[in-house]
C-alpha cells in the first residue's frame, strides 16, 4: 500500500505570518503611495467588500469585485500595488487561487515599476504558494527562488527561512526526499537565529513529514513531539492539531490503529476550536483511512468521501491527490478492485494534466496492484511498462529543472542588478544638476559590474551544466540495474500472488500462512509485553481449526461436484462470520484454519459459537431436490499457548492443541466445539488430571466447551 505523509497546511502557515514580513509602511495603503491620497478610501472599501463577501462564504462575488479593480487598474485607473496584494492574499486564503494569482501579479508588476524590492520577494512567495496548490511546481519553484534572492541580498534572515520551508515543503512532495531535507534543516537553522518560535515549530514538524516518507518513525516522532510541546507553550490551538494529526498518522503508518484513531480525534477537537476547515478535512481523511483499515469500513468510507468532496469544491490539488489515494487503498483493502481502479485511473489522468510525473507513478502502481489482484496480470505487466517509461521521463525531467533553476538564478542576478541600478538612477534624477556627469559615471559603473557578474554567473553554470551531464550518466547506469532489479522483484511477487490462493474458494492457502505467521506471532508476543505494563489490549492471536461434518458422506450421496459447492458456501460464510482482517485459510481437504489477529483470548468461546450456529443454520444447494443441513466442529486455542517459545515450537505445539481439541469435539457427539481458553506452563503442587494437560504439559488449563460439561467430552485418548 503506498503512502503519503499528512498534507501540510501550506496556505495557512504562509499567509498568516506573511504579515509578519509586510514593513510598517506597507501595512497601509495610504503611506503606500502618498501621491494617491483621494482613492485610497475607495480602495480600502473595495478590500474590505472582498473579505465581506468571502466570509460570507460568497466566492463568485468576491472574484467578480477583484476582477473589477484589476480590469480599472489596467485602463488607467492608477491603485496601490498592496491594494491588490491583499485581495490576491484574501482569495488565496479563500483557496481561491487563479483569481488571487492575477491581482498578485498585478501587484507583482506594480511594485517592481516602484523598485520596492521588499514587497516584490513578499509577492513572489504568495504566488509561489498559490502555483504549489495549483501543482505548478515549476513556476512556484521560480517564485520562491526568486524571493530568496532578494531576502538573500536583503539580509532578512527571519523571511528567507519562511520562503525555504514552503520549498522544502513542495520539494518533499515532487519526491525530492534529500534536498527537501537539507532545505528545511537550513529553514530551522535561520529560523532558530531570528527566534521565530512558532515558525520553529512549525519547521521541526515539516521535517518530521520528511523522515515518515522515508519510514523513519522514531525519527518523525521526535521532531513531531518536540513540535508539539513548543505549540503548548505558544498555546496554539491550530498549530497542535496540525501536529497532532501528524502524530496519528505515525501510528497509522506503524499499524497501530486503535492508537492512531483515538489521536486523529484529539486533533479534530483542537482544530474545531480554531475552526479550520482546511485542516479538520485533511485529518478526517487520515481518520477514515485507520477507520477502514480498523475494520469499520463504512465510516472511513464515509469520512474519506467527505474529504473528497471538499477538496474538489476547493479545488486543493494536494489535498485531490492523496484523498484518491486514500481511496483507492480503501477499495483495495475491502477487494473492491473495480472501483479501486477507478479511482486510481482519475487519479493518474489527473496528475498527467497537471504534469504531475510523480503521482502519475503512485496511480500507475495502485493500478498494477488492482489488476493483479484481479488476476488480469497481462494489463498488470502493461501498466509496468509504463510506469518505467516514465521513470526514465522522470529522470529527464529531473535534469532540465536543474539546469532551469540555474538559469532563474542567472536572470534573477540580473534582475536584481537592474532594481538597484533603477533605485540609483531615481534618486539621482532628483538631485542637482550639477551631479548629473557623475550619476552617468555611476550609472555606467553600475553596467559593467552587471556585466562581469554575469559573466562570473555564466562560467559557474557552464560548470555546472558539466557536473549535471556526469551524474546524469552514473544515474542512468544506477537506474538501470534499479529497474532490472525491480523487474525480476515484480514478477516474483506476481508468481507468489497465484501460490497463495485456494483456486476453489479463494481463500488464501498454506503458504500464505507460512509466510504471514512468524510475524504475527512476533506482532503479538511484543504487544503483550507492552500490555504488562499497561499500553493497550486486544492483542492475542487466536486460532480456530474447523471441520466439516460428515463431508465425506456428502461425497459418497451427492458426488464431488456437489462436495466442492459445499466447500465453496462453507467458505462463504466464515467470510461472513470472520472480520475482513483476520486470516481464513483453507487447511485442506474439508480442514479450514482461521487465525484472529488483534483480538482478546476472552472471545474464543463467542467466536467459536458464533461460527458453529451460523454454519448450523445455513441450507447448502447440492443439486438434489432439497438443499440439505451441515454441522461443523471446531477446535481452538490461543496462538501460541505461551509467548516466551520460539515461533516454529509454538505453531506445532498450537496446531497439535485445536487438533487435539478438534478430535475431542467430534467424538463428543459434532456439531460442538471444545478448547484452551487459557493454560499455564508453571508447575503446581497438585497437577491437572485432564488428558489434555497431560498431554501437552499444562499444569492446568482453562476448557470451553459448546457440551453439557468437562466430563461429558470425549478425549481421543481415552
Amino acid at each position: 500500500m503506498l503512502f503519503r505523509a499528512p498534507v501540510v497546511q501550506i496556505k495557512r502557515l504562509t499567509l498568516s505570518v506573511l504579515c509578519l514580513f509586510v514593513p510598517a509602511a506597507m501595512g497601509n495603503p495610504a503611506t503606500a503611495d502618498s501621491r494617491q491620497s483621494s482613492p485610497q478610501q475607495i480602495e480600502q472599501v473595495s478590500v474590505e467588500q472582498v473579505a465581506q463577501y468571502v466570509a460570507k462564504h460568497a466566492y463568485e462575488q468576491a472574484e467578480q469585485l477583484t476582477l473589477l479593480s484589476i480590469e480599472k487598474a489596467k485602463q488607467g485607473n492608477i491603485r496601490s500595488p498592496y491594494t491588490f496584494f491583499q485581495l490576491g492574499t484574501i482569495l488565496q486564503n479563500a483557496d481561491r487561487y487563479q483569481s488571487s494569482n492575477q491581482a498578485l501579479r498585478l501587484a507583482l508588476e506594480q511594485y517592481t515599476q516602484l523598485g520596492e524590492l521588499n514587497m516584490v520577494s513578499r509577492t513572489l512567495l504568495a504566488l509561489g504558494t498559490s502555483e504549489h496548490h495549483l501543482a505548478k511546481y515549476a513556476s512556484a519553484s521560480n517564485y520562491f527562488h526568486r524571493a530568496r534572492s532578494i531576502a538573500t541580498m536583503q539580509g532578512d534572515g527571519a523571511f528567507e527561512a519562511e520562503i525555504l520551508m514552503q520549498l522544502g515543503i513542495m520539494q518533499k512532495e515532487q519526491g525530492e526526499i534529500e534536498q527537501a531535507l537539507a532545505t528545511l534543516k537550513s529553514a530551522l537553522a535561520l529560523f532558530r537565529q531570528q527566534q521565530v518560535l512558532h515558525r520553529i515549530s512549525a519547521c521541526l514538524a515539516n521535517i518530521g513529514d520528511v523522515y515518515l516518507t522515508l519510514s523513519y518513525f522514531s525519527d518523525a516522532r521526535r521532531y513531531y513531539e518536540d513540535a508539539f510541546a513548543m505549540a503548548q507553550t505558544l498555546e496554539s490551538t491550530a498549530l497542535q492539531g496540525d501536529i497532532m494529526a501528524k502524530l496519528g498518522a505515525v501510528e497509522l503508518r506503524e499499524g497501530q490503529t486503535s492508537r492512531a484513531i483515538d489521536i486523529f480525534n484529539q486533533a479534530l477537537l483542537l482544530l474545531h476550536q480554531d475552526g479550520d476547515t482546511a485542516a479538520t478535512s485533511e485529518t478526517k481523511m487520515l481518520l477514515g483511512e485507520a477507520l477502514v483499515k480498523h475494520g469499520d469500513t463504512q465510516a472511513g468510507l464515509t469520512l474519506l468521501n467527505n474529504s473528497y468532496g471538499y477538496a474538489l469544491q476547493t479545488n486543493r490539488h494536494p489535498l485531490i491527490k492523496q484523498t484518491r489515494l486514500a481511496l483507492a487503498n480503501a477499495m483495495l483493502a475491502i477487494q473492491d478492485f473495480d472501483q479501486a481502479l477507478k479511482y486510481a485511473q482519475n487519479g493518474t489522468l489527473h496528475a498527467r494534466e497537471v504534469s504531475d510525473i510523480r503521482s502519475q507513478m503512485d496511480f500507475l502502481t495502485l493500478q498494477v496492484n488492482a489488476y493483479a489482484a484481479k488476476g488480469d496480470f497481462r494489463k498488470a505487466l502493461d501498466i509496468q511498462s509504463v510506469l518505467q517509461s516514465i521513470r526514465e521521463k522522470m529522470l529527464q525531467s529531473e535534469n532540465q529543472a536543474v539546469i532551469g533553476r540555474l538559469q532563474a538564478e542567472v536572470e534573477l542576478e540580473r534582475q536584481s542588478q537592474a532594481l538597484q541600478m533603477l533605485k540609483k538612477t531615481k534618486a539621482m534624477e532628483l538631485a542637482q544638476a550639477e551631479h548629473r556627469h557623475l550619476a552617468t559615471t555611476l550609472a555606467w559603473s553600475i553596467s559593467l559590474a552587471a556585466v562581469l557578474t554575469l559573466f562570473l554567473i555564466w562560467g559557474r553554470f557552464k560548470q555546472r551544466q558539466q557536473n549535471i551531464v556526469l551524474r546524469r550518466e552514473v544515474r542512468q547506469a544506477t537506474v538501470e540495474l534499479e529497474n532490472k532489479n525491480s523487474e525480476l522483484e515484480n514478477a516474483y511477487k506476481t508468481l507468489e500472488q497465484v501460490s497463495l490462493r485456494d483456486t476453489l474458494t479463494g481463500l488464501y492457502n498454506r503458504h500464505y500462512l507460512e509466510s504471514q505467521l512468524p510475524a504475527e506471532i512476533k506482532r503479538s508476543q511484543f504487544a503483550i509485553r507492552q500490555n504488562k505494563e499497561g499500553v493497550k489490549a486486544n492483542q492475542d492471536l487466536l486460532c480456530l481449526l474447523i471441520d466439516i461434518d460428515h463431508f465425506k458422506r456428502i461425497n459418497d450421496d451427492f458426488g464431488h461436484i456437489a462436495g466442492d459447492k459445499v466447500l465453496v458456501k462453507f467458505s462463504q460464510i466464515l467470510r461472513e462470520v470472520f472480520r475482513q482482517t483476520d486470516l481464513i485459510i483453507r487447511w485442506g481437504g474439508e480442514e479450514f484454519l482461521v487465525v484472529c489477529r488483534q483480538s482478546s483470548k476472552q472471545e474464543l468461546p463467542e467466536l467459536a459459537e458464533r461460527c458453529r450456529a451460523a454454519v448450523a443454520e445455513a441450507t447448502f444447494d447440492v443439486n438434489a431436490d432439497n438443499p440439505i443441513q451441515v454441522t461443523c466442529s471446531i477446535g481452538f486455542s490461543v496462538l501460541p499457548p505461551h509467548h516466551n517459545t520460539q515461533f516454529d515450537e509454538n505453531w506445532q505445539q498450537t496446531f497439535a492443541l485445536v487438533d487435539y481439541c478438534l478430535y475431542a469435539a467430534k467424538l463428543s457427539g459434532r456439531n460442538g466445539w471444545v478448547g484452551v481458553a487459557d493454560s499455564s506452563s508453571q508447575r503446581k503442587a497438585s497437577p491437572s488430571s485432564l488428558p489434555i494437560d497431560k498431554k501437552f504439559n499444562f499444569s492446568q488449563s482453562k476448557i470451553a466447551t459448546s457440551f453439557n460439561n468437562i466430563a461429558s467430552i470425549t478425549w481421543p485418548d481415552e
